[in-house]
């Protein structure tokens, strides 16, 4: 009787892994793809990625993209769309574990949830484009909008195996979360503070409006999303 109990407990902790793991493909599946865009980028552009795996020891890679920036090239599509794949995991990570109540199967969540970052990232982008070339400071914004897109990129690379340590191993804890949208604020101020140091003058003399932008276009949408997030847990 002991030998048949102890195979049906076996038997229930194999069922009750293997639905983990099911659980689990289509975060594999994501996993797998991010890992599979950072690869084709790597091959595809070898020099171009050694540089941009460089950013935060030097500024080559910002360098030689400003003197020409082009937003729909390959390259920066490619890593846009692993941005897209691991900033919306951990976002979907960070919801689960905060549990915030949604009627979604984990999958459509975290669809709808890449479909709300695109979107928030899309229309952020053409308002600001909209508000350089009414300020006539287009070239400025541009080159902003290009390190930020940078530094993100970056960010949501190093973001990838913490991801697959969430998912797979690691319990992520309201502390490490912190920590991690911490690093993601650094990010964003590192490309701000490069901005002013390369355009302080031209800043300096439109400085009401370079505010008017902080405020309206860098701070009040991400303030928004938090008290979103918020109500959400509550």
């Amino acid at each position: 009787m002991n030998y048949i109990n102890f195979n049906l407990s076996i038997i229930a902790i194999v069922q009750a892994l293997e639905r983990s793991f099911i659980s689990n493909d289509w975060i594999t599946i994501v996993i797998v793809a991010c890992v599979a865009l950072v690869v084709l980028v790597k091959v595809a552009y070898e020099a171009r990625f050694i540089d941009f795996t460089e950013l935060l020891v030097n500024e080559k890679y910002l360098l030689k993209a400003n003197k020409e920036i082009k937003f729909q090239d390959p390259f920066n599509i490619i890593l846009f769309a692993a941005q897209l794949l691991s900033v919306s995991l951990f976002i979907y990570i960070a919801f689960v574990q905060f549990g915030v109540s949604v009627t979604l199967a984990p999958v459509l969540l975290y669809i709808r949830i890449a479909l709300v970052y695109v979107v928030f990232v899309a229309l952020k982008f053409f308002i600001e484009r909209m508000m350089g070339v009414l300020f006539d400071g287009e070239h400025i914004l541009s080159s902003y909008q290009f390190q930020k897109l940078s530094y993100r990129s970056f960010f949501a690379l190093i973001l990838l195996p913490v991801n697959a340590l969430f998912v797979y191993g690691l319990q992520p804890s309201l502390l490490l979360i912190q920590i991690i949208i911490g690093v993601f604020v650094i990010f964003n101020l590192i490309s701000l503070i490069n901005t002013l140091r390369r355009y302080e003058n031209l800043i300096y003399y439109n400085l009401f409006y370079f505010i008017l932008y902080l405020c309206a276009l860098e701070i009040a949408p991400y303030f928004i999303l938090y008290k979103v997030f918020s109500k959400s847990v509550n």
